[in-house]
């Protein structure tokens, strides 16, 4: 019966991460409008816990008021969103499969030893892929934030603990 129920949930928690990818997808071809993001963003949340950088953007457009952005800030973000948006969550999704992929072949017996090492370097090719488009945005920030708006931005991202707990004082 126990054996029953590992089973079970090993297999929900597969399903789950198999679908998790396609709920953060944008499907049209068009800029994120402010609600759409909003919309996305919590998906795009729960997928960032495949890479170290934390994903700042949806924090900074949700805080462009206190931040005091500039309308070419915005336009910038924005425009950072829609040329890597896609493709970053099209990276994401990759990693979740390959992840589920590896957990699933490691059990199979002939599993070679270098097949997994081959699956493990394929997640962490892709894990750099997603860390090099993340640093593009934070290239982004890094080069745009006045020392006023992190200031500012480290007030706005106190009711996130995960991020407030990142900022050196």
């Amino acid at each position: 019966m126990n054996a029953d129920k590992t089973i079970i949930s090993i297999l929900l928690t597969v399903i789950c991460l198999i679908a998790k990818p396609v709920w953060a997808m944008h499907e049209s071809g068009h800029d994120l409008s402010d609600e759409e993001w909003l919309t996305i963003k919590g998906k795009i949340e729960l997928l960032d816990n495949l890479n170290y950088l934390p994903t700042l953007l949806p924090v900074i457009m949700r805080h462009r008021d206190a931040l005091e952005l500039t309308d070419e800030q915005i336009a910038a973000f924005r425009n950072w969103r829609k040329q890597n948006y896609g493709y970053m969550v099209m990276v994401m999704n990759e990693i979740i499969e390959r992840r589920v992929e590896f957990k699933k072949v490691a059990f199979i017996p002939g599993t070679t030893d270098e097949e997994l090492r081959e699956l493990q370097n394929d997640i962490l090719a892709l894990q750099k892929k997603l860390l090099d488009i993340k640093l593009t945005c934070r290239k982004l920030v890094m080069d745009t934030f006045t020392k006023e708006q992190w200031e500012n931005f480290e007030f706005a991202i106190a009711d996130h603990p995960k991020l407030a707990s990142l900022i050196q004082h």
